[in-house]
């Protein structure tokens, strides 16, 4: 099958400020691709592009083929959905319902079967079924987040975009949800991938397919972890020495930070 996303010459300024300078990437079916980069390198921008959320200056988008900016906003919301990175409502509704509304872009007169169907299940997918018939506005930051992540899933959409999914999970929810997201992506349905912004570079690590490593809004690498995430391109980009311990069958990739790196201007 040909890619999900294709993504070409993109440009995206604020003003007279250049955010993206020419992104091109592709993402084939069941990948789970993370975007990495200190903070203004512009892997928010770029998933806000992808979306809609924000018009690129120039440059192409396709999702399955389709060209986003021809297409209405209901359809675009078929094929991606997306978790931002903090949710700022604060919802006096069910999870049940708040999940539901990610079925919007399915639902033609009434609400299905298949719509209450689809939500239970993603539910279930994601381990909450006991949280379905809690309040929103009563959730911890962390278990908003993952009834987001549940309402994005339960879009159905081919493309799932997340701005760091996992800030505000402890632990054991981050690796219990990532798992369930590589899980998503690799099922035998190959209308499926997800691109994540991600700072955690042990996350990305672990659990990716492919990394797009940006730096002021360019690519500086882009490949499998072990060609992206060098001991030179994290100082070069990230601006502190690591170690990197490479994968195993028992282990991931994994990177230990050991300091920053003091520059030859602080120094004096």
């Amino acid at each position: 099958m040909s890619n999900i996303l294709n993504v070409k010459d993109l440009n995206f300024s604020w003003g007279s400020t250049s955010v993206l300078k020419n992104i091109s990437l592709s993402v084939k079916p069941n990948s789970l691709v993370s975007i990495l980069g200190i903070n203004g390198a512009g892997k928010t921008t770029l998933l806000k592009c992808l979306n809609r959320i924000l018009s690129p200056s120039s440059g192409e988008i396709k999702v399955l083929s389709k060209k986003v900016s021809d297409l209405e906003l209901p359809e675009v919301a078929k094929l991606i959905s997306y978790v931002p990175q903090t949710v700022m409502s604060s919802f006096a509704m069910d999870v049940f319902d708040v999940v539901l509304l990610g079925r919007r872009p399915h639902i033609n007169w009434s609400i299905s079967q298949n719509d209450r169907d689809k939500v239970s299940e993603t539910l279930r997918f994601l381990n909450f079924e006991d949280f379905a018939f809690r309040r929103f506005n009563e959730l911890s930051g962390g278990e908003r987040q993952k009834v987001i992540i549940a309402k994005a899933i339960a879009q159905d959409s081919s493309i799932l975009l997340l701005d760091e999914p996992t800030s505000d999970l402890d632990l054991k929810n981050q690796v219990e949800v990532m798992k369930k997201i590589k899980e998503l992506v690799s099922s035998n349905d190959l209308t499926k991938s997800a691109l994540m912004a991600t700072h955690d570079m042990n996350i990305a690590a672990r659990f990716s397919d492919y990394i797009l490593l940006l730096d002021k809004g360019e690519i500086k690498s882009e490949g499998s972890p072990e060609e992206v995430l060098t001991v030179q391109n994290i100082a070069d980009v990230f601006g502190v020495e690591c170690e990197i311990f490479p994968r195993t069958d028992k282990d991931p990739l994994r990177i230990f930070i050991r300091d920053s790196i003091v520059s030859e201007n602080s120094e004096k």
